[in-house]
């Protein structure tokens, strides 16, 4: 209520509150008359229980749905009558709200398994490959473990993963070589589960957006291409975003260096801290980013930077799951700001709107945006 939940801990709040909607929430016919006096009653509970070192599963779903009730504004509706308590409804002008994406992932092994990370409720080993141990953490993390014999044998079988990201969904992947990547919405990334049998850690970003925190190996350059280009590192921290929808591939370079190269006419730029990179049809621009634009998706935000509305609304779309419809011509329409990705769609619509220069209405899984 405060604001002081992180981004991983809003993630994690609104992963288990989705998982618990199968079990409604009753409310006594006595216990509220209107929405003011239930969310009275609601703050009453949470102040009541918040100094409490045990937490019943039923007061946490009380709290869970008062966060939803008090941050996102939609109404309340209590139906009750005299044989049983009836469910807590919530609604949006009749239409159901969208909650945020989450941890959603398939991994396809070299075999052709697919394994939708998803389904796996449990943590530990999902599979060993060419004597590389893949597992699943209980935070959502595919991590990859190369045994001794793996890496004493430099000359041993390559073998090739892909993780795969659907609309609203993302993960985190940390490579042999303890490289960290963040995989966006819609994003299929590539690589070998073993990088001792490999001169250079090349990997391949097919289509979507990732960041990279790249483990430092000066004998090993860390090599990734995403379409007509290519990045060469030895150890930093960026962002590459290539959609196959976007004319252009953007990367952002948060830490060290970067040699960037067209694959197609064969230019190369050497990247530096706070600069992004633009590749579209003209060849490479270069921008410098000043301090507050070097926030990321993964930090936990929609991060707006004189974004036009086409592709503000397209990163809704991913994220979301909604099929984005312009009545009026405001494609060109530009943003700037942040907001959470954490939010359900109806909040983070609202907060578009009070810019006044775009609105917004649902029609069935449609969004349909406006003139205000």
């Amino acid at each position: 209520m405060n604001n002081t939940i992180s981004p991983e801990e809003g993630l994690e709040l609104n992963q288990w509150y989705r998982h618990g909607l199968d079990n409604p929430v009753f409310i006594g016919a006595n216990y509220a008359t209107t929405e003011e006096e239930l969310r009275d009653r609601m703050y009453q509970v949470i102040e009541k229980n918040i100094n409490r070192k045990r937490r019943s599963g039923h007061w946490l779903r009380m709290v869970a749905a008062a966060f939803v009730v008090l941050n996102i504004g939609v109404g309340i509706y209590v139906y009750s009558t005299k044989e049983q308590d009836q469910e807590l409804v919530i609604t949006n002008s009749g239409t159901a709200d969208i909650a945020p994406g989450g941890n959603q992932a398939t991994l396809i092994l070299s075999d052709g398994r697919r394994v939708q990370l998803s389904d796996v409720a449990d943590s530990g080993r999902l599979a060993l490959q060419e004597g590389v141990v893949i597992s699943k953490t209980t935070d959502g993390q595919l991590v990859y473990h190369v045994s001794s014999s793996a890496k004493a044998d430099p000359k041993g079988v390559i073998a090739y993963n892909t993780i795969e990201t659907p609309q609203g969904g993302q993960y985190q992947v940390v490579l042999p070589d303890g490289t960290r990547v963040w995989l966006n919405a819609a994003s299929s990334f590539r690589y070998p589960t073993n990088f001792s049998a490999t001169g250079r850690r090349t990997v391949q970003l097919s289509y979507g957006e990732a960041y990279f925190e790249v483990s430092p190996d000066k004998e090993h350059p860390f090599v990734l291409s995403s379409g007509r280009q290519q990045l060469e590192v030895l150890g930093t921290h960026f962002n590459v975003s290539a959609y196959t929808e976007d004319a252009t591939v953007k990367t952002t370079l948060l830490e060290g260096k970067v040699k960037l190269t067209d694959r197609l006419s064969k230019e190369e730029v050497m990247l530096r801290a706070g600069q992004q990179a633009q590749l579209s049809g003209t060849g490479i621009q270069v921008k410098n980013l000043d301090e507050g634009n070097q926030q990321l998706w993964k930090d936990g935000k929609f991060i707006f930077n004189n974004e036009p509305m086409v592709s503000v609304m397209q990163q809704i779309s991913r994220w979301y799951k909604v099929n984005v419809v312009f009545q009026d011509s405001v494609q060109d329409v530009r943003l700037n700001g942040s907001v959470s990705r954490f939010e359900h769609l109806s909040t983070l619509l609202s907060k578009l709107e009070q810019t006044g220069l775009v609105s917004f209405k649902r029609e069935g899984n449609n969004l349909v945006v406006m003139k205000p």
